[in-house]
């Protein structure tokens, strides 16, 4: 009872936080500050205003008033793309202002064509004017349908006019799109690709130690007209509530602290938790963590303003320190949450304890050197510093940052100096912990090689971004982990057969308990999809990308020459490969999951399983390569002719090759030989392994691989065992002596197929009569298997069987006796000479 009321003091606690943050530093202000925070509001104001579609709404219904409106606003975005000093910021509203004005196009469109087919169905209808000059004679058409087509041609006329400016409209929406894309690109570029003097470079420091003396003046300055204004702002009765807010915000952030610790998950002896306790217990400890730093931050931030404390002059330092708060407190919490150093069975990654806790020491070290990087540049925006000091600064911080990068993962895959260092005495191997581990560490150290490199080679601006780029992608992904690991477990624990959930859908809907399976992980599936979608296009938003133009904007941040109508660049090739790489990547997980995961988990039979498998990759690999050309600026038809012109030498050239190809599709969906048959192909016999592109697997009885051409099993005589089912037979032939009973041998056949627990009864064991002769009388079993592949070790065991039924029935089994016509003339000089070359041996 103590912990749930802990939990709701703690959750009251990050609304009324999350209530102040929304509110900002003006939320429920005193009246006497309210002018002044309006007065700032009013200078704050936006530059630039985009059109807003609602205040020049037309009439609804008319889609010229529509159209002009459209290109009233279009205009209005052309002459604001005129200004050569529109920040990004700006660029963006205008970019965003373009999307409704393209749904009002799209409307029109889609209002407009079904009438204009109508209209263009009924003139086809009427049909054509009749022809006065023809011989003979056209009959004279009535009034009324010489009329009818001449409105009708009018309102036809009027409705293509109306799809023809909506289309020039959504073609200069597209260009406007465009425009501002590469403007956006060309901010990007001159900002974050800024050269400087290199961190080493000894003017670089010489000017910046020249300027130190007018800096510290100019800060003196700054700080004392800010203590100036504090003081006036806490003159009398002022002082004494401020104080006492103080206070009182001291005491709750206390008392939070108190009822945080409570609740945070603590080790326990007993049974560990699970991996769904594990994931929501990790995301309530960043929670509990992360909300009561920021909490306090706010409720600083806002008795600031409320007290007249927030001094415009050092509003930029003061950001920076509520956004440095923020981002300490969400690196901690988040540390804290998946690393769990100091509780190991709440851990919800597989990591050791020590690895877990060096990087918990990495996380803060660097969280902490960023922050006082931040913290610099705005110090440095608020006294005016010059630029060589603003440079100098950042370079130093995005150096040690780098430096720490490098002496942290290091000490994390170097092995430790004492045994007793490390877990149960040996060093941990990472590589064995998490198989995302090497990819991690490649990132890692690229992001870390590429922080120095850019701050030593003179781009200070670049150097600082990544070190950016890299605290929030781990944010991101820390988020991304926590949310994917407890939805994904979330979800598969309420399709359990045995949850409350399954049974109701049993119980009410009809689904049966495989279905139910199913069902938990393709909704695993999609939400984890989501899930990677929606942080890949939050890590690329600070590089200028948007989902409405993420390709576009990729595509124009680098540079490239024009063949023709294409633009090719070494690095649209290198994204393309990276994007074909990519999608081969996704589709291959994606086979991997259907056949680990949902597959297993359905009815259908192996043969099928594999078809679908390999039709998935040829899909994905397809795609790939569509998209990886389309990116490069390729036309898919000039792809097509080129194609056709080179069809007669591919004809020629890769014959074999198009046809094994061609032949592998129609087994997969013909299914005429299947994964898993039993075929026979000459006089080779073996099991279908696999269906590649070009050929196809088959493993034989002494475990040799036989790679047989895919056009040959097209072409060629296939005997296949389990082409209908995999019932097979078995024929066992059997002599025995003249004189012995018929009647008993068949007994003794019968008995010993029913015996055995794998022989079919329908269609039942038979034994027939062959022959008989003076030598031996004939018989021969024929019973049927339920699987032919395991009737070379059936018939094996009726072998057995039958020669025990014979032995204690006292019949013999016939005999072939061979007779050898000899010529004596041809034996005896052989014993002659035998004999000669032995004198030991008398004759």
């Amino acid at each position: 009872m103590t912990r749930f009321f802990s939990r709701v003091l703690l959750a009251r606690f990050a609304v009324a936080a999350l209530v102040l943050a929304v509110g900002g530093p003006a939320f429920a202000a005193p009246p006497k500050f309210q002018a002044a925070h309006a007065e700032r509001l009013a200078q704050a104001a936006p530059a630039v205003a985009p059109p807003s579609a609602a205040a020049e709404a037309p009439p609804p219904g008319d889609p010229a008033a529509i159209l002009d409106s459209v290109k009233q606003s279009l205009d209005k975005i052309d002459v604001q793309l005129a200004v050569d000093s529109m920040t990004d910021k700006e660029l963006v509203k205008l970019r965003s202002s373009l999307d409704p004005i393209s749904g009002q196009i799209e409307g029109v469109i889609s209002d407009v064509s079904p009438k204009l087919a109508a209209v263009k169905a009924r003139l086809d209808q009427l049909g054509p004017p009749p022809d006065p000059k023809a011989n003979p004679p056209a009959a004279p058409e009535d009034h009324a349908v010489t009329q009818e087509r001449v409105d009708q041609q009018k309102l036809y006329a009027a409705r293509d006019d109306l799809i023809k400016r909506a289309n020039v409209a959504q073609l200069r929406a597209d260009q406007l799109a465009a425009q501002i894309a590469d403007r956006r690109h060309a901010l990007f570029a001159s900002a974050v690709f800024q050269t400087s003097s290199s961190i080493l470079s000894p003017n670089l420091w010489m000017d910046a130690v020249h300027d130190m003396p007018r800096g510290l003046s100019a800060a003196r300055v700054t700080f004392s007209e800010v203590m100036d204004q504090a003081s006036d702002a806490l003159s009398g009765r002022s002082a004494w509530l401020f104080g006492l807010s103080l206070i009182a915000l001291g005491a709750f952030v206390a008392g939070a602290i108190f009822v945080a610790r409570r609740v945070i998950p603590r080790e326990k002896t007993g049974r560990p938790p699970d991996e769904l306790q594990k994931a929501a217990a990790a995301l309530w400890t960043a929670f509990a963590i992360a909300a009561i730093p920021i909490a306090g931050a706010t409720a600083l931030y806002t008795l600031a303003s409320w007290f007249g404390l927030a001094v415009q002059d050092v509003k930029p330092l003061s950001d920076a320190l509520f956004r440095g708060a923020v981002g300490v407190a969400l690196t901690i919490g988040l540390g804290v949450a998946i690393l769990a150093p100091n509780r190991p069975l709440w851990r919800p990654i597989d990591l050791s304890d020590r690895v877990a806790q060096r990087l918990m020491k990495l996380l803060i070290v660097l969280i902490v050197l960023i922050t006082l990087g931040k913290l610099f540049e705005a110090f440095d925006d608020v006294i005016g510093a010059s630029l060589p000091v603003s440079v100098a600064a950042r370079g130093i911080f995005a150096l040690l940052v780098g430096g720490t990068l490098v002496r942290g993962l290091y000490g994390i895959v170097a092995p430790p100096e004492n045994a007793e260092d490390s877990d149960h005495g040996h060093p941990p191997n990472l590589e064995d912990e998490s198989p995302w581990w090497p990819a991690i560490r490649f990132a890692a150290w690229a992001a870390t090689i590429a922080v120095i490199g850019a701050d030593l080679f003179g781009y200070i601006a670049l150097s600082s971004f990544i070190v950016d780029q890299i605290a929030w992608a781990t944010f991101v992904a820390s988020l991304l982990f926590l949310f994917q690991k407890m939805v994904s477990e979330a979800l598969e624990r309420a399709f359990r057969p045995n949850s409350r959930l399954s049974r109701a859908l049993l119980a009410s809907v009809g689904l049966r308990r495989e279905s139910l399976a199913q069902i938990g992980v393709l909704m695993s599936g999609v939400v984890t999809l989501t899930l990677f979608a929606v942080a890949g296009l939050l890590i690329l938003a600070p590089w200028g990308l948007q989902s409405h133009d993420m390709v576009g904007a990729i595509e124009s941040a680098f540079f490239g020459f024009k063949v023709g109508d294409v633009t090719i660049s070494p690095w649209g090739l290198l994204i393309a490969l990276g994007l074909f790489a990519a999608g081969y990547t996704i589709t291959h997980t994606i086979q991997n999951w259907l056949e680990k995961r949902y597959l297993p988990l359905t009815q259908i039979d192996q043969g099928l399983k594999a078809s679908i498998r390999t039709s998935v990759g040829y899909v994905g690999l397809l795609l790939s390569l569509l998209f990886a050309v389309a990116f490069v600026g390729i036309n898919l038809e000039k792809v097509a002719l080129v194609v056709s012109a080179l069809s007669v030498g591919i004809g020629l050239g890769l014959q074999g090759v198009v046809n094994n190809f061609v032949s592998g599709l129609i087994l997969l969906w013909e299914r005429a030989v299947r994964v898993g048959d039993l075929v026979v192909i000459g006089e080779d016999q073996g099991v279908v392994r696999r269906i590649n592109v070009r050929a196809t697997e088959i493993e034989t009885p002494d475990r040799a691989t036989m790679i047989v051409p895919n056009g040959n099993l097209m072409a060629g005589v296939v005997k296949n065992f389990v082409r209908g089912d995999r019932l097979g037979r078995i024929k066992i032939p059997v002599q025995v002596v003249p004189g012995s009973d018929p009647e008993k041998i068949r007994e003794i056949l019968v008995d010993a197929a029913k015996s055995h627990e794998e022989i079919v009864g329908i269609p039942a064991p038979l034994v027939l009569f062959t022959s008989f002769g003076s030598s031996s009388l004939d018989f021969e079993l024929v019973c049927f298997v339920e699987d032919v592949e395991r009737s070379g070790r059936i018939k094996s065991d009726l072998l057995y069987a039958i020669y025990r039924g014979l032995a204690d029935a006292q019949v013999q089994l016939a005999t072939t006796s061979t007779s050898l016509d000899l010529d004596v003339s041809q034996i005896e000089p052989l014993i002659e000479r035998y004999f000669a070359a032995r004198p030991d041996i008398k004759t």
